[in-house]
């Protein structure tokens, strides 16, 4: 059989074994904890054996049993008449967490749950990391994409303790874990670690014309510095009738842009920034996660107003599951979009990136920031990218990544350091 038809039919059997697989991972949309993990699941990102170490390591930081520290009043079991609570303010709706809202959260996809391990977990995690070593270290080095994945939650993990003031002792091994792990920048820039490309994502995008659209440039917030998340991030801009220059100046307008244009689409693509085997941070082309934010109207704040913000804003999230790559042969240069994992916005998680633990839904947490209504955006409906704090401009090619790599930098020269 022809290679390419060997890789054809191996994506596709991977494929379908996810897919048979991920309904039982995580609470089906009729439970009232939809989209969180099952407890009875079994996550097996790096290796086929559930056993194997670096699955031990993930389920350690990726899965966590938690108190939440606020619980949001947009999750289902938490108001009664959703036509009376979908008004203004919704998305602020919150209470402090009691033992009653102990739930496991987690599970293969960007949330980190943890905030620190008690002792005798630390303590294994550090016998777990000097595990991989030797014939350990050989085989995750085999399969690029694992080995750039793994490398990213051993750092993503360090750049938790430190934020939180947990476990010290734990930061050095995970830094000497992610260096044993590392590969030459020029197997970090091949095909082998490639996942989507932006090509591939645009042509599933309804209303997304590539030709029409341009990478904006802009100030970042701390969600989006490599220094914090490890990744680089671009955002792609299609605003309908304008192509090119006419789109670069309405970005440069400053307040004299006009209200952006109805059915606007931005997408954001995020990747792995990972440290190659010279220390150095490198930005790949291994893409995790790709969201659009749409303006579909701009009728009130209502319950009957179908959009994710309730206001006109819609959006949409796609993840990559590590389990999605796990096997894929290094010779397969491309993993297509289509594997990405569709998040329903309804769904649920522990958001603990954006400051402290909140259970809320995906669509509550982007309302916060990205509404249209109750703003004083209004008139660019809630894309901060566009805000003209953010600064934004025509984006150079490869800039957003160069500055992703020198975000990283002072990240590690703060682990170095402690």
């Amino acid at each position: 059989m022809p290679a390419l038809l060997i890789h054809a039919s191996l994506l596709l059997t991977l494929a379908a074994a996810i897919c048979a697989q991920a309904p039982d991972q995580r609470l089906p949309i009729e439970h009232d904890d939809f989209g969180l993990p099952q407890r009875s699941a079994s996550w097996l990102p790096y290796a086929a054996a559930e056993g194997h170490v670096c699955n031990r390591i993930f389920r350690q930081l990726y899965l966590a049993e938690c108190i939440p520290t606020a619980v949001a009043a947009a999750l289902p079991r938490e108001h009664t008449d959703a036509k009376q609570f979908f008004a203004a303010g919704w998305y602020f709706k919150k209470r402090k967490g009691e033992e009653r809202d102990r739930r496991w959260f987690g599970g293969d996809g960007r949330q980190l749950p943890a905030e620190g391990l008690p002792q005798p977990a630390a303590t294994q995690l550090k016998k777990w990391l000097q595990q991989i070593d030797g014939d350990v270290t050989n085989e995750l080095l085999s399969r690029p994409r694992a080995a750039v994945w793994f490398q990213h939650d051993l750092l993503r993990f360090a750049r938790r303790l430190l934020d939180v003031k947990q476990n010290p002792e734990l930061v050095q091994p995970l830094l000497a874990c992610a260096h044993r792990v590392a590969l030459p920048r020029q197997v970090l820039l091949s095909p082998s670690v490639r996942t989507t490309t932006l090509e591939d994502v645009a042509t599933k995008i309804p209303g997304f014309d590539q030709r029409r659209c341009i990478e904006v440039a802009r100030n970042s917030s701390r969600l989006f510095d490599a220094e914090y998340v490890q990744l680089w991030s671009t955002i792609h801009l299609v605003i309908p009738e304008l192509q090119g220059e006419a789109v670069a100046a309405w970005l440069t307008a400053g307040d004299q842009r006009t209200p952006l244009a109805m059915h606007t689409v931005a997408l954001l693509m995020q990747g792995i920034v990972a440290i190659d085997d010279q220390g150095k941070p490198c930005a790949t082309d291994l893409v995790i996660e790709a969201r659009t934010q749409r303006l579909s109207n701009r009728d009130p704040l209502a319950f009957d107003n179908p959009t994710t913000t309730r206001d006109g804003v819609d959006f949409a999230m796609w993840s990559l599951a590590r389990e999605t790559v796990r096997d894929t042969d290094s010779s397969v240069h491309n993993v297509p979009f289509t594997s990405f994992r569709s998040i329903d916005m309804e769904s649920q998680a522990l958001f603990r990136d954006y400051g402290s633990r909140k259970h809320t839904t995906y669509a509550a947490q982007c309302a916060l920031c990205h509404r249209r209504s109750n703003t004083p955006d209004e008139a660019i409906a809630g894309f901060s990218a566009l805000r003209t704090s953010s600064q934004p401009a025509p984006a150079k090619p490869g800039a957003r990544r160069r500055l992703a790599e020198r975000e990283m930098l002072r990240f590690l020269d703060k682990l170095r350091a402690k």
